[in-house]
């Protein structure tokens, strides 16, 4: 008996539950995204007879459902379903309307939103927001004239800002009126010398006209105290021109006026990395670096200047302090850091020890990341196990290097090996080799006389299942082959046989379960798979497991990724119970070793339990552990009353993840 039959249902005091949780944490939800979409980048198709305007409908649109996952529908259906309802919600609610005019903006749609433009106009109290509301309008519908006009009419001495100067600068530009058009930019300057858009928007007009001008104009506007922007872009100029003394003044009063702000810190600290000038960073950055406070670009240069000086101990500080904002797109540049800092710090502190090259094997035929997750054992398929008794081995990667090749050749036999557990009464164990706290994938195929060893080392052994993947040179696609060794016959039968290419390639996973359910007679009700999003977690996974404890807890940047990317698959698949299942047993290890990453993805879990994904007859009665993993007693308390199990072993099992 297993986790997935080991309760029935208990429905007595789950109404109890939902008003007492739900009700206490609609605050909780999380859009991972901005509430403004990603601006579409297909070119916008001309408008040139009615197959065009037929072909524009389809056109596919990006949106995000409350989990901050990212959908596609055709444009005409996105604008009915999504836009217009959206637009009648909100017609009487500007805080509201702005954003999906915003949105609508973002997606090249114009026309469509016409009324509600014009209704955003008649009935916003921000007279900023609404005129520059209005004049995008115009200028994106091609009436930049509209714009000019509109901007000319209600724009005096007394209302101007720094946010209408710009626009009315871009509408000025728009219609090609450039003399006009950079006096405006110079007046929104003369309101903030530090207006970014404003700056740069005069400058590219200045720059375009002469260098030499460019650069006089930029040092009469940082002669000002209080501009630092001017005084940046200034010790660019100097620095450029080989004059770092020059350069250094400017930048270090601009770091002054500034406050030491993210921008100038930035810039900066890439100065001083670029020309190598350490003293000077240690002095003007780093003695001011704050991380809560400055960039992710800033970062990056703090660990560049760490692994100059061989500072390993604070890299790896700040690499883990680092990995709780959320600068996910940045993962690789920080991996590469830990990576780096963590052998340092093996090599200072232990000595410079030849590795031990040997291999050695991690064996199971239970799930993994359950070691710390499955006691007691319910968690489990506890059908007893009969024959064949088959041996499951990494496959190899042959042929061109490949890091997809090699994670796919550690990641299908763990696919494998969670469907045999779950799905399964068959006898198995899975070998996975490793070296140290590496995973050993072999160059080369596996022959007869290593099959021969195995079989004299277990004369209980039916059949091992092995393969190649094999990647094609220059080209995307990928030969694998994947099959049974009978031992008793020294037989081989072929299970997959295949050429698979970079879009089909997901397909491998489906064909693995259909061919071993096929061969061993076996029900797997497979759930097909795709994409290779779930597929290709269970090498990182795996890779976890056979490092030290320490070592995980300098690695928080994998683990940022991975959560990341667990809770993408389990997003994409809301009816798979054992990748839910992967997730929280991935919150209980994060826990242990980096728990500092937890918070920000906080909200988005409670909001996905408050939206019914962990409410599946087997979820249901692991979603306590979430709130012991947040500490959250309240919400704990309510799912267990809610559940109303009295089992000892349960109970006991939940509440131990409160322990540390």
């Amino acid at each position: 008996m297993g986790i997935f039959d080991f309760f029935k249902s208990s429905e007595k005091k789950e109404k109890k539950y939902k008003e007492h949780y739900m009700g206490g944490n609609n605050n909780q939800q999380q859009i991972r995204r901005q509430i403004y979409d990603i601006v579409n980048n297909e070119s916008e198709i001309m408008e040139n007879g009615n197959y065009d305007s037929y072909s524009d409908d389809f056109k596919e649109i990006s949106y995000y459902d409350e989990f901050g996952k990212e959908f596609k529908m055709p444009k005409k259906d996105w604008i009915d379903k999504k836009l217009y309802p959206s637009i009648r919600k909100n017609w009487s609610n500007m805080e509201g309307l702005y954003p999906i005019i915003q949105d609508a903006f973002s997606k090249e749609l114009y026309p469509e939103i016409k009324e509600a433009v014009l209704r955003f106009y008649a009935a916003d109290e921000n007279f900023e927001r609404k005129l520059i509301m209005l004049g995008t309008y115009h200028i994106k519908t091609g009436s930049c004239e509209s714009a000019v006009e509109l901007y000319e009419k209600n724009l005096n001495i007394n209302n101007v800002t720094e946010g209408l100067c710009i626009a009315y600068a871009e509408a000025l530009e728009v219609c090609e009126r450039l003399e006009e058009s950079e006096k405006k930019y110079y007046e929104a300057l003369e309101i903030n010398p530090n207006s970014a858009t404003a700056f740069k928007k005069y400058f590219d007009i200045v720059k375009k006209r002469s260098s030499k001008e460019y650069e006089n104009k930029l040092e009469k506007l940082s002669e000002i105290k209080g501009n630092w922007r001017a005084k940046m872009m200034q010790a660019i100029v100097y620095f450029k021109k080989g004059d770092k003394e020059s350069g250094n003044f400017f930048l270090i009063t601009a770091l002054k006026e500034s406050g030491y702000n993210s921008e100038v810190m930035y810039i900066t600290s890439s100065i001083y990395i670029l020309n190598e000038l350490y003293d000077e960073f240690k002095q003007y950055v780093l003695a001011y670096y704050n991380p809560e406070k400055h960039n992710v670009y800033t970062a990056l240069n703090v660990l560049k200047y760490y692994k100059v000086k061989g500072m390993y101990k604070e890299g790896l500080e700040l690499c883990k302090f680092t990995s709780k904002f959320p600068w996910i797109e940045h993962y690789k540049k920080f991996m590469h850091y830990e990576d780096y800092f963590w052998k340092l710090k093996v090599k200072k502190e232990t000595g410079d020890v030849k590795e031990n090259m040997a291999n050695h094997f991690f064996s199971t035929n239970k799930p993994i990341w359950y070691y710390e997750f499955n006691h007691p054992e319910f968690m489990l398929n506890q059908s007893r196990r009969v024959k064949p008794n088959i041996l499951i081995l990494t496959l190899t990667s042959i042929g061109e290097k490949s890091e997809l090749a090699e994670n796919l050749a550690v990641s299908l036999p763990l696919y494998l090996n969670e469907n045999l557990h779950y799905k399964t009464n068959l006898n198995y164990q899975l070998a996975i080799a490793y070296n140290n706290e590496s995973l050993f994938v072999s160059k080369k195929r596996y022959s007869t006389n290593y099959m021969k060893l195995i079989r004299q080392q277990n004369n209980n052994l039916n059949f091992v299942l092995a393969g190649n993947i094999l990647k094609m040179p220059n080209v995307e696609k990928y030969e694998i082959e994947i099959y049974l060794y009978d031992t008793f016959n020294e037989q081989k039968s072929s299970l997959i046989n295949k050429i698979y290419d970079e879009n089909t390639i997901y397909n491998v996973q489906n064909d693995l379960l259909k061919a071993v359910s096929g061969f061993f007679g076996r029900d797997f009700s497979i759930k097909y798979e795709k994409n290779m999003d779930n597929l290709i977690l269970f090498s990182p996974k795996m890779k976890f497991l056979i490092q030290s404890r320490i070592h995980r807890e300098h690695q928080s940047w994998r683990y940022k990724k991975l959560l990341s990317d667990q809770i993408d698959v389990v997003l994409e698949d809301r009816n798979n119970d054992l990748k839910k299942i992967n997730l929280l047993a991935l919150l209980c290890e994060i826990k242990q070793t980096n728990s500092q990453l937890l918070k920000f993805q906080k909200p988005l879990i409670y909001n996905m339990n408050i939206h019914g994904i962990f409410e599946t007859q087997t979820l249901k009665i692991l979603a306590p552990i979430i709130f012991r993993i947040y500490d959250d007693d309240v919400n704990f308390q309510a799912n267990i009353e809610a559940l109303n199990i009295t089992d000892s072993n349960y109970l006991n099992w939940i509440n131990k993840f409160m322990e540390e």
